[in-house]
């Protein structure tokens, strides 16, 4: 009884770091949380990603959430991006929810994730 509710624990509750003196080499995948202080070579695929104010990531990001207070040498696709003042991003950021912040630096194209299936065109609009 007590073990299964030990189980039942979502994942979202444990953080990852990447403290401030550490780089990393190579692709992260985690399907929790993880925040980024220090510097990753490399794409990430996350769940929810917060990139510190000294974070920088050299890749592409793949994530349901992101948060960016530091840089990002790479595109962004995420369902919801969050920039703050201190985020630079070089890159493309595909998004469904975006956040920008006064000071916040792109350089890249902005790209709305759109649902196909929603988007009724001009043509069949007029016809009916």
């Amino acid at each position: 009884m007590f073990n299964k509710l030990k189980n039942n624990k979502s994942s979202a509750l444990y953080v990852a770091m990447i403290s401030p003196n550490t780089k990393v080499i190579g692709d992260i995948h985690c399907d929790g949380e993880i925040q980024i202080d220090g510097i990753v070579s490399g794409n990430l695929e996350v769940e929810h990603l917060v990139i510190g104010e000294q974070g920088t990531i050299e890749g592409n990001i793949k994530a349901t959430q992101v948060h960016v207070k530091g840089t990002v040498n790479g595109c962004i696709s995420a369902q919801q991006v969050r920039l703050e003042p201190s985020a630079k991003v070089h890159g493309d950021i595909i998004h469904d929810t975006l956040s920008i912040e006064a000071g916040a630096h792109i350089e890249g194209q902005l790209t709305h994730k759109t649902d196909l299936s929603n988007v009724t065109s001009i043509e069949k609009q007029e016809k009916a």
